[in-house]
């Protein structure tokens, strides 16, 4: 197949994208994927039967984070080859796969120092083999669940996919030669790991602080100070507390300011506009004008996508995914721009790959279009998003959005941090009334009374309910309730309620 290009025009990508997909599912997918060749075989699906995207929808169920959890190693692609266990029924290896590793080997001789088992020929053909479908790599995620859910990589996967995706960060304007703070916390996780893999794959100056338990938040700022830094990579809710404590010391006379920052990377939280207009504040009071760059990734993914400029939308792959957006009632594939539930499929990975992956969440909208930002052609995520079902939840006899009401209570003036409790009037009941607690820290200046006040108007406005309590806290308490449980992200709202038991 040709090669793919963002210039195209919108409905040759989808046709290149949906062949893409066929040729997937026909060469790789249905011969070596242990998961969904047994699902295929027991639906009696061949790969003749799905020709097209009408075909793929309609005959390939959806994949949850619990198929996965089941046997995810049944989630990477295995060919069966000679002289190794075979763990599932796949198809052995094409001939055409062991040619290319043969004229691979021939292609590249032995290197100085290279070791012993790789000075023959067979040794050579078969470490071309191990390249394409041996796992070397591989990140997990916990949500919130706590269960890690791993993804896997190939040393195909990483070298030859992952730039491609990677190198999509740079349409919201970074250049090789910024320099980069990441303060995402060094752990097996896709957030910390795409910001690595992106540095070494496509060049960077990064510095990984690994996050607040390695180099105490203090000592992090002070060095942005020294290393005039371009953009800082973050959790929303952690470059709110970063910033905040940037500020204070600041003002102590500890550092003079932070005046260097371009950009700022946000991921992993949804992105309202008054949490972005607080963090460009924040920045501002540092003697920084930065744009907030929103990301959106998750480990299953195997990648993140950003926006190319503040609220543009978020730039897709169409070169290595396939893109869904379902209707979160009938499952059924929503009209282009209305919200649904995302959901993808992988193209051209080895390693773990999914098929139909719902991810839980509920975005405003995909359109394919041309940018107006950018120029670049290509699928766009109109954001913000939320958690399909976590953040929508019944309180007051009221299905609420957990999104609109973090943002009701965060665009009341006066309002320096905050934390919602949703518990029950008599915690040990779970059949009496909900009862929802505001924790709020005042910014300087306000007073208590009009913050409560602004508090239950917006969150009566915009979610029709009314909290029963408005409760304030110092900043720092807030901080401590925040970021008790993970100490990584922040948790706006915590629902305390017990569900009632059958009887």
């Amino acid at each position: 197949m040709r090669e793919f290009s963002y210039h195209w025009a919108a409905e040759k990508q989808k046709k290149w994208n949906e062949q893409a997909l066929m040729r997937y599912l026909r060469r790789y997918i249905f011969p070596y994927h242990p998961f969904y060749r047994e699902r295929f075989s027991e639906m009696g699906a061949r790969s003749g039967d799905i020709k097209n995207a009408e075909d793929f929808q309609r005959l390939v169920p959806l994949t949850s984070k619990n198929d996965i959890k089941g046997d995810p190693a049944a989630f990477v692609l295995q060919p069966a080859v000679p002289g190794r266990e075979r763990l599932y029924d796949t198809a052995p290896l094409r001939k055409t796969d062991m040619a290319r590793y043969v004229i691979e080997a021939m292609k590249s001789p032995t290197q100085p120092g290279a070791p012993d088992r790789l000075k023959t020929f067979r040794s050579r053909v078969e470490q071309a083999a191990r390249r394409e479908w041996f796992p070397i790599h591989f990140h997990a995620s916990g949500g919130t669940t706590g269960e890690p859910t791993p993804s896997m990589y190939t040393h195909r996967d990483i070298f030859t996919v992952t730039p491609r995706v990677a190198a999509m960060a740079n349409l919201c304007g970074i250049e090789l030669d910024h320099r980069a703070l990441n303060l995402f916390p060094a752990a097996p996780h896709l957030a910390f790991f795409q910001v690595v893999m992106s540095q070494f794959l496509l060049g960077g100056c990064v510095f990984h602080t690994c996050g607040g338990a390695v180099i105490p938040t203090e000592r992090q700022i002070v060095l942005a100070e020294k290393g005039k830094f371009d953009y800082i990579a973050a959790i929303p809710s952690y470059l709110t507390y970063w910033l905040e404590t940037a500020k204070k010391m600041k003002e102590s006379g500890a550092i003079k300011g932070i005046d260097t920052i371009k950009y700022a990377v946000v991921a992993g939280e949804p992105m309202v506009p008054a949490y972005r207009q607080r963090l460009k504040e924040q920045f501002a009071a540092l003697g920084s004008d930065a744009k907030i760059i929103e990301g959106y990734g998750m480990t299953e993914l195997k990648g993140a996508f950003y926006s190319c400029g503040e609220g543009s939308g978020i730039h897709l792959s169409a070169e290595n995914y396939f893109w869904e957006v379902l209707d979160p009632e009938t499952k059924r594939p929503a009209p282009e721009g209305a919200p649904g539930v995302l959901t993808f499929s992988h193209i051209d990975f080895r390693g773990t790959s999914l098929l139909r992956y719902y991810t839980g969440d509920l975005i405003n909208g995909l359109v394919w279009d041309k940018c107006p930002n950018c120029g670049m052609t290509g699928p766009r995520l109109i954001v913000p998003m939320s958690r399909a079902v976590k953040d929508f939840s019944k309180i007051k006899g009221s299905r609420v959005s957990m999104l609109d009401l973090q943002t009701a209570i965060r665009n009341a003036p006066g309002v320096e941090s905050f934390q919602v409790v949703i518990t029950k009037e008599n915690p040990d009941d779970p059949f009496s009334r909900d009862y929802v607690k505001v924790f709020a820290a005042p910014r300087s200046g306000s007073e208590s009374k009009d913050i409560e006040r602004d508090i239950k108007r917006n969150v009566k406005l915009d979610c029709e309910i009314t909290p029963n309590e408005v409760i304030f806290l110092s900043n720092e308490q807030i901080e401590e309730r925040l970021f008790q449980r993970t100490g990584l992200k922040a948790d706006w709202i915590v629902d305390e309620r017990r569900m009632p038991t059958e009887g």
